[in-house]
């Protein structure tokens, strides 16, 4: 997507400067007050300041993790959505009846820049943009991630409704289109979110660097995967062992093949997808016992679903001893997603999804990448930590089953 920015600097004549060096950026004046225009994902050119300082996202955490990223995560000044901000806890009992606890689930930025959990929250999923607050904030811009939990689709009403408010409020608007914006989905829209905020923050090089390794990922993914035979493909579940679901008297929710857990699974592990329908994008597909024994997956993925769940839920909960006859709880198959809440349009630690996938379904083609070790080093190179901090986003993501299980 191309993209122009024009920079007025008030210590910079059009004459004395000279056209820009590419057709990408030119500079102008007005009066002492120095911006940039700058085309979102709408294709609308917005007026900015030169170097936002009081920022509010409307995000699920792409955006914040983008700017921990940059090191410009203090110019967030208000929030829109809570899960950025919570510890979460959660526990199940075995069978034997001793309990399992998880503590201090948590968004990665809030375990690096604690002082998030402070800002205002201007919204969240399912309530509507609070513009008293924000206008008491008085934002330099807001950035508005359509797709998120707090803001589903582009075109639905209450996107909408956000941007001509924020619009009429006379406040800068960047919008973002996550992949759910999209009919058809991929990632690739991620590169293009990310290389867009390096342009509204002048760190142009950082975003493509970013934006090269979560794609080299998934491109290391594809090769090592692309020959596989369809006789040789796992039936591969995505199975939410959601508390809601089995209130209902349901086992479990899952994603069809035109969602982005059926994307993952199908067009970039090159597994299938063991529920082979379509559903799923907006609320997840419910599923009872004998759906699942009909599927009888090969693999077992647990993403979060209105809650963690680790394999071992799965595999010693007394509500699930009904399915322990599956061949993948059989054959202990089963393997967790980090703990992800509110991940309505995909973050940056996508990658990380994706590889556990893939390592699930051919554990010999990704025999040489130890999990529990590689996403230290993802972490690193995504927030600039050291391991011993990368050690803790891997806690906070409850992913020490991996490490437990020398996955």
């Amino acid at each position: 997507m191309l993209r122009y920015i024009s920079v007025g600097l008030f210590f910079c004549m059009w004459i004395a400067c000279g056209p820009a060096g590419n057709d990408q950026t030119s500079q102008h004046q007005e009066g002492a007050n120095a911006y940039q225009m700058v085309t979102d994902m709408r294709g609308k050119e917005v007026r900015l300041p030169l170097n936002p300082s009081r920022v509010v996202s409307i995000s699920d955490g792409l955006i914040e993790t983008v700017l921990m990223h940059f090191d410009k995560i203090e110019v967030l000044k208000g929030l829109g959505s809570y899960c950025i901000q919570n510890r979460f806890s959660y526990s199940f009992s075995k069978t034997s009846g001793t309990e399992y606890t998880y503590a201090d689930g948590m968004n990665p930025v809030l375990f690096l820049y604690p002082e998030i959990a402070e800002l205002p929250l201007i919204a969240r999923s399912g309530i509507p943009v609070n513009y008293e607050a924000m206008a008491t904030l008085q934002p330099d811009l807001v950035i508005l991630r359509a797709g998120s939990c707090t803001m589903r689709t582009f075109d639905d009403e209450n996107t909408q409704k956000a941007i001509q408010m924020i619009e009429a409020m006379g406040f800068p608007l960047i919008v973002l289109k996550g992949p759910p914006c999209y009919d058809e989905p991929s990632v690739d829209m991620i590169r293009d979110e990310i290389v867009l905020l390096g342009e509204i923050f002048h760190k142009q090089n950082e975003a493509k660097a970013l934006a090269d390794y979560l794609e080299g990922i998934i491109s290391m993914i594809k090769v090592r995967t692309k020959d596989i035979s369809d006789d040789k493909k796992p039936d591969v579940l995505m199975l939410g062992l959601s508390p809601n679901a089995r209130s209902g008297g349901n086992a479990g929710v899952t994603k069809g093949s035109n969602t982005m857990e059926g994307y993952f699974i199908e067009s970039i592990v090159n597994a299938r997808n063991a529920y082979q329908g379509t559903g799923g994008r907006s609320s997840s597909l419910l599923l009872n016992t004998e759906q699942i024994y009909a599927l009888d997956p090969d693999v077992i993925i647990l993403p979060t679903s209105s809650g963690y769940h680790p394999p071992e839920e799965l595999y010693t909960a007394p509500y699930y001893a009904n399915l322990s006859k599956l061949q993948a709880v059989k054959n202990r198959r089963v393997y967790a997603l980090p703990w992800t809440p509110c991940n309505c349009g995909k973050r940056i630690e996508y990658p990380v999804e994706v590889l556990i996938i893939a390592k699930a379904s051919y554990p010999e083609l990704f025999e040489d990448i130890v999990m529990h070790e590689w996403v230290l080093d993802f972490y690193s190179k995504v927030y600039n930590t050291s391991r011993v901090q990368s050690e803790k986003i891997r806690d906070a993501q409850w992913l020490n089953w991996m490490q437990d299980e020398g996955f």
